[in-house]
């Protein structure tokens, strides 16, 4: 009868031990989950965040938009400090533009943020005054980035008619 009782004993502790390794492996994933959750959202945010500081830089005043819309337009009608300030946000919004398509194909941006981004990034991209920006700081940028870009047309975006800026 002991070794009955020993062995009872040893199938009520395996079953209560797989129970609690199940258990753990399910808080596990949930909490995975959650943190994978936040860590989305955070990406989200800060993609938002950073577009939504770049175009507040741009229209903080009246000369920072005008150079910017004329830069895309005809860089040729800019001296060379209102291109060099023209470069220099160019720079600065592509930078955005290139961390969020990092987060989009890293999974942390989801396609529907992405979309709506991304037409806005091809219409700044396709402008005369952006091309021959890009083409004098293109390597500054990353290899897939560049060829993404490269690999655009203007008419790769939703119709955007009428749009200034």
């Amino acid at each position: 009868m002991g070794g009955n009782l020993l062995e009872i004993i040893q199938i009520i502790s395996g079953v209560i031990g797989s129970v609690a390794v199940s258990l753990t492996v399910v808080y596990l994933a949930i909490q995975i989950r959650e943190s994978t959750k936040a860590t989305y959202a955070q990406s989200y945010q800060t993609a938002v965040a950073a577009f939504g500081d770049m175009a507040a830089i741009v229209g903080e005043t009246k000369e920072k938009a005008r150079v910017y819309a004329t830069g895309m337009a005809d860089p040729d009608r800019l001296d060379d400090d209102e291109y060099l300030q023209f470069a220099y946000l160019g720079i600065s919004l592509f930078r955005k533009y290139e961390n969020a398509y990092f987060q989009y194909r890293s999974g942390m941006i989801d396609d529907t943020f992405w979309d709506g981004h991304r037409d806005n990034l091809l219409w700044f991209f396709h402008r005369p005054g952006t091309q021959r920006w890009w083409a004098e700081r293109r390597l500054g940028f990353s290899k897939s980035f560049r060829e993404y870009l490269e690999s655009t047309a203007a008419d790769d975006m939703a119709q955007q008619d009428g749009r200034f800026v």
